[in-house]
């Protein structure tokens, strides 16, 4: 059982490793030398890890409609029905059209945002 304690102490824990290593990147007393094909790869990484967090959040709705068949890796009716009726799903697609026409990253994340809520308010989701 995880009680607070250990919750807590995962969550230093957590703290000091990534206090370590972006304390490698920043420091001036360390010398740290990066080649030029990994820096490269570097500017992948917040993409990457954005998409990590909200994948989730977007197919939530359609893949825990139905949990047994979520597990099943059943693709039903009612699944895809839930999925297509979130407004967390299609906040998502309108944020990626966005992303894909405006390069101006606030503008599309106040217009996504603007979206979204409007999804809410008129009952989708």
């Amino acid at each position: 059982m995880i009680t607070s304690t250990y919750f807590t102490l995962a969550i230093v824990m957590m703290a000091c490793i990534t206090f370590a290593v972006r304390y490698a990147f920043f420091a001036s007393s360390i010398n740290l030398k990066l080649y030029p094909q990994f820096k490269r790869l570097l500017v992948f990484t917040a993409p990457c890890v954005l998409t990590a967090m909200v994948m989730p959040i977007m197919f939530q709705d359609g893949l825990a409609n139905n949990l047994n068949d979520s597990l099943n890796n059943d693709l039903s009716l009612a699944n895809i029905n839930a999925l297509l009726s979130s407004s967390y799903f299609w906040a998502g697609i309108l944020a990626i059209g966005l992303s894909l026409m405006i390069r101006q990253t606030l503008l599309v994340i106040v217009l996504s945002m603007a979206g979204f809520y409007a999804l809410r308010y008129f009952g989708l989701g």
